[in-house]
């Protein structure tokens, strides 16, 4: 899968909390995101933190360890676009904006697209036989993939 950077000028993997946070206040609207004060940057690394949570309870994550961030500056191995899309989300509830309405069925779009191709990459999702069952197409020895639900023989 390809990086989900949407700051490569900066760095050639992930991006820097504080980079993901100026971008999420820019595309909000609100105000000058050079204006910022370190509340703010503090609100947003909690903010953050809570989408780790998210990511970690996801039902498509696939297991990886993430630490939270502890500094605006640190770097996670999360696609930028699901942070950013995070951080509009809960900054959207805690300003009780009606912008909330656009920003949760995108957030929780691009969680599910996401953490869904870092799993199974580009395959279609199937109904999912847990036990192998009984269906003649697993007779002839075929093993369903715990995760997309393909069978393979």
């Amino acid at each position: 899968m390809a990086n989900s950077n949407t700051n490569p000028q900066i760095r050639d993997t992930y991006s820097p909390l504080n980079s993901l946070v100026m971008q999420a206040l820019r595309r909000y609207g609100d105000f000058h995101p050079g204006t910022i004060d370190g509340d703010v940057m503090l609100m947003f690394m909690e903010f953050a933190n809570i989408i780790i949570d998210e990511i970690r309870m996801h039902p498509y994550h696939d297991g990886t360890e993430i630490d939270y961030y502890q500094s605006p500056t640190d770097v996670r191995e999360i696609p930028d676009i699901i942070i950013v899309s995070g951080l509009l989300y809960h900054y959207a509830v805690q300003q009780g904006s009606q912008k909330l309405e656009l920003y949760m069925p995108t957030y929780n779009r691009t969680l599910n697209q996401q953490l869904w191709q870092k799993l199974n990459g580009n395959t279609k999702i199937q109904m999912r036989v847990v036990d192998d069952g009984t269906n003649k197409r697993n007779t002839g020895g075929g093993k369903t993939d715990e995760n997309n639900g393909t069978v393979s023989y």
